[in-house]
């Protein structure tokens, strides 16, 4: 069973192709899942917020958005770290502080979620990385 998330400040629902470009553009597929939540809170802010991970407390801050006109949409996010983010993860969130909740697909179709922490990622790029969890709905349930 899920854990209640709810959404604040969203964009609302997506209601054209914008996954769906995201995903030719980006040569990936997203898990249904996540295709789920964001379809309907495009740019939300989740209700609680916080999850452990690697004994830390980290903050889930606001989805990414897949509309062309918001300033954190996928395409932005993506161009502001192409030089530090390793090719084969994809941002999907956000937390305060210039880090990122991101999609790894390097190795598989199915990517697991991963932390990308951006001071990391300016010395070392794979050290940028660290496991979170197996799915976007894992993810969610983590949420306190």
């Amino acid at each position: 069973m899920s854990k209640i998330v709810t959404w604040k400040n969203s964009n609302g629902k997506l209601l054209g192709n914008e996954i769906v470009d995201a995903e030719k553009q980006l040569n990936v597929k997203f898990p249904q899942d996540y295709i789920e939540v964001v379809s309907e809170n495009d740019g939300g802010y989740p209700h609680p917020n916080k999850f452990k991970f690697n004994d830390k407390e980290e903050v889930f801050n606001n989805l990414i958005s897949f509309k062309e006109d918001d300033y954190s949409n996928i395409f932005e996010v993506l161009e502001d770290v192409f030089d530090r983010i390793v090719k084969g993860v994809i941002p999907i969130a956000e937390d305060p502080f210039g880090n990122l909740i991101c999609f790894d697909f390097r190795d598989k179709k199915v990517p697991n979620v991963i932390f990308w922490n951006h001071e990391v990622a300016d010395k070392d790029s794979e050290k940028s990385i660290l496991f979170i969890c197996e799915t976007f709905t894992e993810l969610l349930n983590m949420l306190y």
